[in-house]
């Protein structure tokens, strides 16, 4: 998997992955549990594609399709904006 150079800000190296994975979000009381892609990780978090809607500061779990599957309880720092470049993207940090 090809890693990326570490820009200026950013604490570690992205790996991209382009896997498939769910995520699990809590929707008054009811989990409800939505397909994704996962673009690219770091050592912090996940960069993904997905169609659910999200917002900052909301937890969430990423389960990436593995064998075994593989969890992780996230934090979303960042949704890409209507009309950007980022538009359906979201940013996870691990928690």
């Amino acid at each position: 998997m090809p890693s990326f150079p570490v820009p200026k800000g950013r604490r570690s190296k992205r790996v991209m992955l382009k896997r498939r994975a769910s995520l699990v979000i809590n929707l008054d009381s009811n989990q409800k549990r939505f397909p994704c892609l996962v673009l690219d990780s770091s050592k912090e978090g996940f960069r993904l594609r997905g169609s659910s809607h999200l917002r900052r500061g909301q937890v969430v779990e990423l389960i990436l399709d593995e064998d075994p599957p593989i969890s992780e309880r996230c934090s979303v720092v960042w949704v890409g904006k209507a009309g950007s470049k980022q538009e359906g993207e979201v940013g996870l940090e691990i928690v």
